[in-house]
């Protein structure tokens, strides 16, 4: 059986309003075909969008086109992923939109980690990807296979693979753990009770079950992978910042893989899923890693504002 190829495809517009005017053909063509249309625009663009496929396609998963502005670009990507990957599993294409602004305070850098780590997370699975660029920013140069208009699109001779485009940007930066911060450190012997003693601290944080349990198995993973990859002793902390309860874990091991924890692992793989685990039941995962060793930040919110996937535990 062939293996699907991700159409991943920048698209140039100019005017909001016209590109959701632009967009409405093909996405009651996708929907028609019974595709999982999931879309991220700027307002103007998705009031557009909304008035021209009218009431008859309520089917369109409208997200927070902000969210790029609080989160780390590989956690973006591999939720994205997650859940293609999911509706792949049921035997239905996804198309996605989203629509790249710089006014969302992100750097270049940022905007090349996301649309490579789309690309590669993506790769293999049956989705159409249209990110729209009202300029020609790096990121739309270099990590589009095609680029164009949405109707006349055409090879880009500038596309570089995933693994050259994060090769040598900015590497990430996790902030230590506060003063206050409930603080372990354990080996292999210590994982059983970390977790018990982790649980009891987070049940006291105001999260609700579900969260409590995601947010401490997800730790306890990635603590597993300390010990089995990290020289055997590692650290971990917790603690309650604003609106979101947060575990940290570092260890002196070094990660090698350009996009930890973003590509969906295959159905037979009973290892290497922890941080992939991880990124599906947390809001936020960030992944720092070099020569001081790895760090790991997981983040649960107080009050979820996107859906988990915890049937993939």
């Amino acid at each position: 059986m062939s293996v699907p190829a991700l159409v991943h495809r920048g698209i140039a517009y100019t005017d909001s309003a016209g590109l959701g005017t632009a967009l409405a053909p093909a996405v009651a063509e996708a929907l028609d075909g019974g595709r999982a249309v999931t879309v991220a625009l700027e307002e103007p663009t998705a009031v557009t969008l909304r008035e021209a496929l009218g009431t008859g396609f309520p089917a369109v998963e409208f997200l927070d086109i902000t969210r790029p502005g609080r989160s780390d670009a590989f956690q973006l990507a591999a939720r994205r992923a997650t859940f293609v990957a999911q509706a792949a599993r049921t035997g239905v294409e996804s198309l996605l939109i989203t629509q790249h602004e710089r006014p969302l305070g992100r750097p270049d850098a940022y905007w090349l980690r996301l649309e490579a780590a789309l690309d590669a997370a993506l790769a293999g699975l049956p989705a159409t990807l249209w990110c729209a660029y009202r300029s020609a920013t790096p990121a739309y140069e270099q990590c589009h296979p095609q680029v164009g208009s949405l109707v006349e699109p055409h090879d880009n001779a500038a596309y570089r693979t995933p693994r050259d485009v994060v090769r040598g940007l900015p590497a990430v930066m996790i902030a230590t753990a506060p003063g206050h911060a409930r603080r372990w450190r354990f080996g292999v012997g210590d994982l059983g009770t970390l977790r018990r003693e982790l649980a009891e601290v987070v049940g006291s944080s105001g999260l609700d079950a579900d969260a409590r349990e995601d947010l401490v198995y997800s730790c306890s993973e990635v603590a597993t992978n300390a010990v089995e990859h990290g020289g055997g002793i590692g650290t971990a902390w917790t603690w309650t910042a604003g609106d979101e309860v947060v575990c940290q874990v570092h260890d002196a091991g070094r990660i090698t893989d350009p996009f930890p924890g973003v590509l969906p692992p295959s159905v037979d793989q009973d290892r290497g899923r922890g941080l992939w685990l991880a990124r599906a039941l947390c809001d936020e995962v960030d992944v720092a890693s070099g020569p001081e060793g790895t760090t790991v930040r997981l983040a649960r919110r107080l009050v979820r504002t996107e859906p988990t996937t915890r049937q993939i535990r």
